[in-house]
């Protein structure tokens, strides 16, 4: 109803029009999705996307257009035979394109699992990191603490054998 009243009075569904003109199809052509087909033809004959708007089942569009691509279509074999040769040549633009995306789209989610990779042993590495640190810290501070009681004992011991040696002396 939108579209209605946006300016799209006439409307076909996919499967009406593409059924209207797959007796003039190839066999590479006949095994497309009517909504493909339909798409492509209006990319072949050089509509305007402005002039139709795609909805759910059906091709809406704007006054007097559907009755240009039925007069294109019917007009003769030979332009009938060029239309179709544009059809397949967009349809193969198109699944090239798509080719090309899924590779791109392929290497991004490669990074971004790579990433994720990384950061889960980043986080795995610092996990153990404290885990350890956690179990071995008594310890730790065990021997920082007799290292420091050993300093200030050599240092008594030293200050005990200099005043041995000022007893000797005197």
């Amino acid at each position: 109803l939108e579209l209605m009243q946006a300016g799209f009075p006439s409307r076909i569904a996919f499967k009406d029009l593409y059924d209207m003109y797959s007796k003039n199809l190839p066999d590479n052509l006949k095994s497309l999705h009517p909504r493909m087909f339909c798409s492509a033809l209006f990319r072949a004959i050089g509509m305007s996307p402005n002039d139709y708007r795609f909805g759910v089942t059906k091709i809406f569009f704007r006054p007097g257009k559907f009755a240009e691509v039925d007069l294109l279509m019917k007009s003769n074999p030979q332009h009938l035979h060029e239309m179709i040769t544009r059809v397949e040549k967009w349809v193969l633009r198109q699944c090239w394109r798509r080719v090309q995306f899924a590779v791109l789209a392929f290497n991004k989610w490669s990074k971004i699992a790579q990433w994720r990779t990384c950061c889960i042993v980043n986080i795995q590495k610092n996990i153990r990191m404290w885990s350890t640190r956690r179990h071995f810290l008594p310890r730790i501070e065990g021997v920082r603490a007799i290292k420091g009681s050993m300093t200030k004992i050599s240092i008594m011991l030293e200050i005990g054998e200099q005043l041995r040696v000022k007893a000797v002396l005197q």
